[in-house]
């Protein structure tokens, strides 16, 4: 996030707990008014059981949750994939097209900046009621699950450089001596498998991303989306996630594989800062971007958005909490299938219930290629 005025001692090592902009992971909201308002198009579904916050949101389509969350879950091990025979979305028995996908992609792009703490937390904490909702409602049982950060790779380099102006290590590691991501690990846009640390995740196979049977799905997942707030302050989220599904989706590159065409494609991206420079480009040419990655298929497409809302009326984040972010919420709207809510909500799970029947609906009216 953009750094604001830090009211901690100017010391290098006490920069560390100011982030890049001192403001919301010291700032404790204690409103049960906070809950998530969320504006959702869902063609096709219109019921209302989300209670949004603002005016705002009376003039969008809300949609009805049918999460079916599962809380009694085992924690230590989470959710895992409920996977049937993959049929490819044809029928065995017939050979024709199956109705409906079949196949989900779900990409989360996780702002990396110093002022994130606690909504990575809030992200990971609602990651198993909402890919169990999806596993009891939506039809598809072969996921693709990839988290991607908003920076390309410097997040430890960003970490030991304040650490180094006063220590002479840093995480192990000499001063003169430290490791310099290469490859995809520097590469905007790239799935992750380590946390800021440098400690593997545990995703299985080779990919950068975890597919059907991934071990402790739960705790995988927190690992990797727990990205750290060491990141460059100038987030580029939505040019990661172009290239996240473009350039490095093709044969040979960091992505191969995650993003494939008889797949629904569910965008969430969470950050609390405007992208409004730092991305190339423009919301109309983000939402063409993302819908060429999907040869066109628009409708394919589900885009969840977590954000700041300090433009609007009620709005759930305070000033100095998060950036108002009119870009990112007009993104989000441009798409058929397109929602967000404000990143400061306490809990992120209204938000991700009433966003399952969206991907429902959106599965139920997807068309497979060719």
């Amino acid at each position: 996030m953009r750094s604001l005025p830090c009211t901690c001692t100017c010391a290098a090592l006490i920069l560390l707990a100011c982030g890049d902009s001192g403001s919301r992971d010291t700032v404790t909201t204690t409103s049960a008014a906070s809950a998530a308002s969320i504006t959702v198009t869902a063609p096709g579904d219109t019921t209302d059981t989300a209670a949004p916050t603002s005016s705002a949101d009376a003039t969008d389509s809300a949609t009805d949750s049918n999460s079916g969350a599962n809380t009694s879950a085992d924690p230590s091990a989470g959710p895992k994939f409920d996977v049937g025979k993959d049929t490819g979305g044809v029928d065995p028995d017939t050979g024709e097209p199956v109705a409906g996908c079949q196949k989900i992609d779900f990409l989360f792009v996780v702002d990396n900046s110093g002022s994130m703490s606690d909504e990575q937390q809030s992200l990971a904490t609602s990651f198993d009621g909402f890919i169990t909702s999806i596993q009891n409602t939506v039809k598809a049982e072969d996921y693709h699950i990839m988290v991607i950060d908003t920076d390309a790779g410097s997040s430890f380099l960003q970490e030991c450089l304040v650490l180094c102006a006063i220590l002479p290590e840093c995480q192990g590691y000499p001063c003169n001596m430290l490791p310099t991501p290469e490859g995809c690990d520097a590469t905007l846009g790239a799935g992750l498998l380590q946390n800021p640390k440098g400690e593997a995740c545990g995703i299985a196979g080779d990919d950068r991303y975890m597919v059907d049977g991934q071990p402790n799905l739960s705790k995988t997942f927190e690992c990797v989306a727990k990205v750290g707030t060491n990141g460059d302050g100038s987030e580029r989220p939505m040019e990661a996630m172009i290239a996240a599904v473009s350039t490095l989706n093709v044969p040979g590159a960091c992505n191969e594989g995650f993003l494939r065409n008889d797949a629904l494609l569910v965008v969430t991206f969470i950050t609390d800062e405007e992208d409004d420079g730092q991305s190339k480009g423009s919301p109309v040419g983000w939402q063409a971007g993302l819908v060429a990655a999907k040869k066109g298929a628009e409708s394919s497409i589900v885009v969840l958005g977590l954000i700041g809302d300090t433009d609007q009326p009620n709005a759930t984040c305070a000033e100095g909490e998060a950036e108002a972010s009119p870009r990112l919420r007009t993104f989000a709207e441009s798409f058929t299938f397109g929602s967000w809510a404000p990143i400061c909500s306490l809990d992120y799970a209204p938000f991700f219930d009433a966003s399952v029947s969206v991907i429902d609906t959106a599965c139920k009216q997807f068309e497979p290629p060719g």
